[in-house]
C-alpha cells in the first residue's frame, strides 16, 4: 500500500511540474514564422 501511495505522489509531482513549466511564459519562446506576425498567439 505504501508503494502505491508513493507512485501516485511521484506521478502527481511530475504532472504538476510539467504543468507549471508549460504554463510559465519563457523568454526563449519565439514566433513560429519569421515573417512578422502572420500567426499571433
Amino acid at each position: 500500500m505504501k508503494i502505491a501511495v508513493a507512485i501516485i505522489a511521484i506521478y502527481a509531482i511530475a504532472a504538476l511540474f510539467l504543468v507549471i513549466s508549460y504554463e510559465r511564459p519563457g523568454k526563449a519562446r519565439r514566433k513560429l514564422t519569421g515573417r512578422g506576425g502572420d500567426f499571433e498567439s
